[in-house]
């Protein structure tokens, strides 16, 4: 075949993911003529329908946002063009391939790209295409070609290498990637995955910006690829604030418990230090865990999600953490919350809020299931009343004893509100209505829980306002768990705010927690907004809470939760 079949081949590239696109361009760039380039099938199948006859060969992805490529082919096909077509995938799925066959295919080539494999079945698609016109030099062609081929063996074999790398590398760590720990699962025999998430790492890139939240991943990247390599591990950043540790042969969960354990205990004494910055930074981690499996990732995000919720930081997958798990979990809660509704089994009970020398100024009400002599704590429920749509339902019911206390007792008393409440608009009627029918404005305060699902702040302001000239007071609750910013307290202005417990507990000996207090502190006193600090847990951490200044205090050390039905036996004070 001459040469001039491959130099003035006209050739549809499609793919989605700039950095492969790009470079297998550059690669296949100096053996054909013509390369256009489209970022999925939509814009693929527009390029072709505009001009079909300036395309002579279509090289795409199979899977792409918008539309992939097995129906952009379908399309092209409908209209009756005959074009060959060459399907790149990082899928090695029988069902794929047969969908491509029955669009008649030329070739089928896997992620990562051998370009030399790509070019033979360029190669492919050339003959077909010059079949007739050129059947005579078809021999010399493939001959020259493979001459070429020959010489450039060694600079494709390098630029495959280059491909992978950046496919299968974290480009802010340099770490192996997740899709570098899939390769892996499937050579390992007995695998084991450890996944570790930084705690509450969003509060770090939103206190002190993206760039020091970036240092802070690299400067862990390194802690842990050290301590990997002092064990015979391997170190991976999978997305996010997420790493992994993997061990290609180990089946002792034993073993990886006390591998987990020595990752925690090292973090506990190492301090990050960003150069260039008066930043120090202790970490903390929850670890999920996974063995044996070639679906080691999922399960081990399944372990982690469940270690994040607490209380233990640290947990070895389980089949009750699975889905079909989770799901039979949700099942039995909404039960039980359908049961308690009926049989008028939903409590209110009250916590003390003080001031700094102990004195009572509210109580915040809190839900409760009574089942038996079982009292259910919100964190069993409140997820599942929100999933399966009783949670609106629950809030009515809340509210109305709530009012009734505050009526019955003139006891001061804080409650939560979330989006969820806000942005029904039947829900919100009915509480204003009910407000101004028990009366009980000035006695109530209402905590609304600021974060990511929140998207019409405009309502959220307007709902607060309407509270407040109504005569109730507004707090932001769990201010510093990672989304709430001193933006939208100027815009919010609530009456108080109270700072997220994951910034008290350990405020006693946690000097970026303690710095972080103060600074919320301070500004919200700055305009005028009195700040409470929850889950006080014990006298060193109330000290330090008011040393700091802080207004207002909740928590275990303070008082536990007590039934609302005792309120009436001691005058309430506000």
């Amino acid at each position: 075949m001459d040469s001039s079949a491959l130099d003035t081949l006209r050739i549809l590239y499609v793919e989605d993911e700039a950095d492969i696109r790009r470079n297998v361009k550059e690669a296949i760039e100096p053996f054909v003529g013509t390369i256009v380039e489209a970022s999925d099938g939509e814009e693929g199948l527009e390029i072709f329908t505009a001009d079909p006859d300036a395309i002579d060969l279509i090289i795409t992805d199979l899977l792409m946002p918008k539309m992939g490529g097995i129906d952009m082919i379908r399309n092209i096909r409908a209209q009756g063009f005959t074009v060959p077509v060459i399907y790149t995938t990082a899928f090695d799925d029988s069902e794929y391939l047969k969908q491509t066959i029955a669009l008649d295919v030329t070739a089928y080539i896997l992620k990562p790209i051998d370009i030399e494999a790509l070019l033979h079945a360029i190669q492919k698609a050339a003959v077909v295409i010059e079949n007739r016109q050129l059947h005579e030099q078809l021999e010399a062609a493939n001959l020259r070609l493979q001459e070429k081929v020959r010489e450039k063996t060694s600079q494709l074999l390098q630029k495959n290498q280059e491909l992978h790398h950046q496919l299968t590398t974290d480009a802010l760590t340099d770490l192996p990637n997740r899709r570098a720990l899939m390769e892996a699962l499937k050579r390992a025999p007995s695998p084991a995955v450890l996944l570790a998430d930084i705690d509450a790492f969003r509060t770090y890139n939103e206190t002190y910006g993206e760039e020091v939240g970036n240092a802070i991943l690299r400067s862990f990247g390194s802690f842990l690829n050290d301590f990997a390599k002092n064990r015979e591990l391997e170190a991976f950043r999978i997305g996010g604030d997420v790493f992994a540790l993997f061990n290609p042969l180990c089946n002792d969960p034993h073993r990886c418990e006390t591998i987990a354990q020595e990752l925690l205990d090292a973090l506990r004494t190492h301090e990050i230090v960003l150069a260039n910055t008066p930043y120090r930074f202790r970490l903390g981690l929850s670890i999920g865990i996974a063995l044996g499996s070639k679906m080691a990732i999922e399960k081990a995000s399944m372990a982690l999600k469940r270690a994040k919720m607490g209380p233990k930081n640290l947990l070895v997958y389980s089949p009750e953490y699975s889905f079909d798990s989770e799901y039979q979990h949700n099942r039995k809660w909404f039960d039980k919350i359908r049961d308690a509704i009926e049989e008028d089994r939903i409590r209110v009970y009250v916590q003390p809020i003080v001031d700094a020398s102990g004195n009572t100024i509210k109580y915040e009400a809190l839900v409760r299931i009574v089942e038996g002599d079982r009292i259910h704590t919100p964190g069993k429920f409140l997820d599942v009343a929100k999933k399966m749509k009783l949670y609106l339902e629950l809030s009515r019911i809340i509210l109305s004893k709530v009012l009734e206390i505050a009526r019955s007792t003139s006891c001061a008393l804080s409650v939560n509100l979330t989006i969820e409440n806000i942005e029904d608009e039947e829900f919100s009627r009915w509480l204003f209505e009910n407000i101004r029918l028990f009366g009980v404005e000035r006695l109530l305060t209402f905590e609304i829980l600021e974060s990511e699902n929140i998207h019409d702040y405009a309502r959220m302001v307007d709902f607060m306002n309407r509270l407040q000239e109504l005569g109730c007071k507004v707090a932001i609750d769990d201010f510093g768990s990672g989304y709430s910013n001193f933006v939208y307290l100027r815009k919010l202005q609530p009456d108080y705010i109270k700072i997220d417990g994951s910034l008290i507990k350990n405020i006693d000996r946690d000097h970026h927690a303690e710095a972080i207090v103060k600074a919320i502190h301070q500004f919200s006193h700055t305009l005028g907004i009195r700040t409470v600090a929850e889950f006080v847990h014990s006298q060193a951490v109330f000290k330090k809470l008011k040393s700091i200044g802080i207004d207002y205090f909740q928590g275990f050390y303070i008082a536990r939760p007590f039934p609302s039905e005792t309120l009436g036996e001691t005058p309430c004070s506000h």
